[in-house]
């Protein structure tokens, strides 16, 4: 948050960026659960874990990019996006496979949980920015619906593993 405000508040381009830096700490210690179920031996869980990662990391593409929506970025911008959001979750997935160790995955999940957070500040800010009537643009009934069906998704999900 700090980085990410220091110069007032981010749009377009910037927002992008910091947010796709926010949702890259996140998805390093995606990685590090990915790879440790691995390490363990536990390739259905692994596998089951980056199917799962992979469905929602769709949805933080799509909040990486709807603050550019108004400009027209050159290409070598989304591949950089998506080397700063997604190379942290292969090098995650390294890490967590060849030097697992509960303190390790507790820390980097932990740095994960406090990213997303960071996301979903900023992202709410900028709906907030963005739109005149600015409850309505956090509680409509499309982003409410979207945030419990994702609830109840997570809650699906893992009701079906066992850890």
């Amino acid at each position: 948050m700090a980085i990410g405000r220091w110069r007032g508040q981010p749009e377009g381009l910037a927002l992008a960026f910091y947010i796709a830096l926010g949702i890259g700490l996140h998805n390093f210690g995606e990685g590090l659960a990915i790879g440790g179920a691995f390490a363990a031996g536990s390739a259905g869980l692994g596998t089951f874990l980056v199917l799962g990662f992979a469905l929602h990391n769709v949805t933080e593409g799509i909040g990486i990019a709807a603050p550019m929506l108004r400009i027209r970025p050159p290409l070598w911008t989304f591949a950089a996006l998506t080397l700063l959001a997604g190379g942290p979750a292969v090098l995650g997935m390294w890490t967590g496979s060849l030097a697992y160790a509960p303190q390790w995955s507790a820390l980097a999940l932990a740095v994960g949980a406090g990213a997303i957070l960071q996301v979903m500040v900023e992202v709410s800010a900028y709906l907030m920015r963005q739109n005149s009537d600015r409850q309505a643009a956090l509680f409509s009934p499309a982003v409410l619906g979207g945030f419990l069906g994702g609830l109840a998704f997570m809650y699906a999900t893992a009701a079906l593993i066992k850890v």
